[in-house]
């Protein structure tokens, strides 16, 4: 399933921003498991590389962090599906109105 889904955004977006863009398109697809598409995964290695090598921290421990911090994202995204946005909205700029039934 995920090989599809990779397939049809790459042919969807892929033409478009090498034509207007002038660049490439890497889907970053993730399971409700967290498990990670191999372009993801290529992804996450250049920037794990990039991060370690300015901030001289180990590759290992930003590789993990970039990983655990992605797996929350996923997981909070996933609650909010499930259970809805509990935060409180702020509506602003509303004038008073009476339902009339």
């Amino acid at each position: 399933k995920q090989r599809y889904q990779r397939r049809v955004r790459g042919q969807s977006y892929g033409k478009r921003v090498r034509e207007v863009e002038g660049g490439a398109i890497s889907p970053l697809v993730m399971n409700t498991g967290g498990d990670i598409a191999n372009e993801f995964q290529k992804v996450l290695r250049t920037l794990s590389t990039r991060i370690s090598k300015r901030t001289e921290e180990p590759y290992s421990e930003v590789m993990a962090h970039l990983r655990t911090r992605l797996r929350f994202c996923l997981l909070r995204s996933c609650l909010i599906a499930l259970r809805g946005n509990r935060r409180k909205i702020a509506i602003t700029g509303l004038a008073h109105t009476e339902l009339v039934i």
